[in-house]
C-alpha cells in the first residue's frame, strides 16, 4: 500500500509568494486571506477575495500572544502546510518594498 506524503516537512514542501486582500480576521488569531501568485487568479472576478483561503501567521514563540496581521496590498511569504493540495497557507514574513500588483 503506497502511502500519501503530501504534508510539510516530508514531500510536497511548496513556497509561495502573495498579496494580502484581507486582514479582518473573524477569529482575531492574525489569519488573512491572500492572493497567492500563480495559484490564484489575479482576475477577482474568476477568485473573489472572499473565497481565498484564509493563511495563518507564524508568530515568535516570545510572543506567541501578538494577533496583529499584515497590512492589506503587503506581500508576503509563506508555504503550504498540506503541500499540492494548497488549501492550508501560512505566512512566515512580510517582503517589505513590493507595491500592489501582481507577478
Amino acid at each position: 500500500m503506497k502511502s500519501v506524503n503530501n504534508f510539510a516537512g516530508l514531500n510536497g514542501f511548496i513556497w509561495w509568494v502573495g498579496v494580502i486582500e484581507n486582514n479582518v480576521d473573524p477569529l482575531g488569531i492574525g489569519r488573512c486571506q491572500v492572493r497567492i501568485f500563480g495559484w490564484h487568479s489575479p482576475d477577482v472576478n474568476l477568485v473573489p477575495g472572499p473565497d481565498l483561503p484564509w493563511a495563518l501567521p507564524v508568530v515568535p514563540l516570545n510572543n506567541s500572544n501578538s494577533n496583529s496581521s499584515p497590512h492589506v496590498g503587503s506581500w508576503v511569504l509563506g508555504f503550504f502546510l498540506d503541500g499540492e493540495n494548497a488549501q492550508f497557507p501560512v505566512m512566515l514574513g512580510v517582503v517589505p518594498g513590493l507595491a500592489n500588483t501582481s507577478m
